[in-house]
């Protein structure tokens, strides 16, 4: 098949859930033999060499500069539309420009949109090409957005709040358009067949990377370790929660207890995330070196959406995992097991320790995350989904496209 895939980032380096998620989509795909082209957005054009792993992959690919400046007014610029903030933000003539010249040239069978914010490039093209055209979702950004509120404040929850309603109605308006809407979980497809009761939804969890993640050693006796890109604001509320009021309830029971804070844009947080025993480690670029020595992998988030991408990867390390209702929501159906849940932090601190007194029971934990989520989640579910439908039927009568104004 003739794959077109359509983002709002650069899926390479793949890291973060949906860099993560579009990357390994269209690795799938070319090695299975298709004939994969990408049109994307980045904050700059990057040099060849950048993105040579990327590019052996594709059969072409198109690069639009988004300047941040821009989008930052085209956002303030939407606030008296009613328009959702974030698509305005991606709103660009060249990107328009370049998703026309790559339809007509490709002649896509498929076409694959990653998140809402795309979606106008593709609506706009629909009665021009028959093809099959995917939205994924991933999450319901809006159901997203509803479960932040209670941990934001001030005019941060004012304007959350505000764009929560926005996208809500862009979401239901958007969906039907599509011939399937992909969502990563069972909680996400409630969440959008409660917006869009006539969209054709599948799920299609994520799959693992190809890191083996070997045992490279015995683990460390009492490190924690919290793993995320911490400029989105449910992995800070995550650091403060596990720093403030769960840690300290660990060092209280296991005084050599340390804590280490890893992902890219750890350095950025305030000092309410360094303390006795806590280190802040930043970026690490082999995930193998932090996943395979530490001692328990914590995610204490108070809420999140769809599926946490380094929650099951820890769990394919084999590192104990202790969580929140809130993550284990995203990993559905989840065997009772497999995870350590709780969602106070004297409770959650319990298990920590537990863990940390007891080696045996540690390892056995681990064993039956690693077990489990290596045979869960796997990229031949994409492939499947892909492939399911590669050519388009007859033609029907399909909908208008809905565009928003100005686009």
């Amino acid at each position: 098949m003739r794959v077109v895939f359509l983002t709002s980032r650069m899926p390479f380096p793949p890291e973060g859930g949906d860099r993560f998620r579009v990357f390994h989509f269209l690795r799938t795909a070319s090695e299975a033999g298709h004939e994969v082209h990408l049109v994307t957005f980045d904050k700059s054009v990057p040099t060849r060499s950048a993105i040579a792993p990327l590019e052996r992959l594709l059969a072409s690919i198109r690069i639009v500069p988004l300047p941040k400046l821009l989008s930052t007014l085209r956002s303030a610029k939407a606030l008296p539309t009613g328009q959702p903030l974030q698509a305005a933000y991606y709103r660009s003539r060249r990107m328009r420009e370049q998703v026309g010249e790559a339809l007509r040239r490709v002649r896509p069978d498929v076409v694959y949109t990653h998140l809402f914010r795309m979606a106008p490039y593709a609506m706009e093209r629909m009665e021009e090409h028959r093809a099959r055209w995917i939205l994924d979702f991933t999450d319901v950004i809006s159901a997203g957005i509803a479960r932040s509120l209670p941990f934001r404040h001030g005019p941060d929850l004012w304007l959350y709040r505000e764009e929560m309603r926005r996208i809500e109605r862009f979401e239901a308006a958007t969906a039907p358009r599509f011939d399937e809407c992909w969502v990563i979980s069972e909680a996400e497809r409630a969440n959008l067949a409660g917006l869009a009761p006539d969209a054709q939804i599948r799920i299609v969890p994520m799959g693992l990377g190809p890191e083996p993640f070997h045992p490279n050693g015995p683990r460390d006796a009492a490190r924690l370790l919290f793993l995320g890109f911490h400029e989105v604001f449910h992995n800070r509320d995550a650091v403060r929660f596990l720093v403030r009021d769960v840690f300290p309830r660990v060092r209280a029971a296991v005084p050599e207890a340390t804590l280490d804070i890893v992902g890219r844009g750890a350095t950025s947080l305030g000092a309410w995330a360094r303390g006795e025993g806590v280190r802040i480690v930043g970026y690490a670029p082999r995930l193998e070196d932090v996943l395979m020595t530490a001692t328990v992998f914590v995610a204490p988030h108070r809420f999140a959406a769809g599926l946490q991408t380094k929650v099951i990867q820890a769990l394919a390390s084999g590192i104990p995992v202790v969580s929140t209702p809130p993550v284990r929501l995203g990993l559905e159906p989840v065997p009772d097991d497999v995870v350590r849940i709780a969602m106070e932090p004297e409770a959650l601190a319990a298990q920590i320790v537990q863990l940390i007194r007891n080696p045996a029971d540690a390892a056995a934990l681990g064993q039956r995350g690693r077990a489990w989520a290596r045979s869960t989640f796997t990229w031949d579910v994409a492939l499947d989904a892909l492939e399911s439908n590669g050519r388009h039927p007859e033609p029907t009568q399909r909908p208008l496209p809905f565009v928003p104004a100005g686009v």
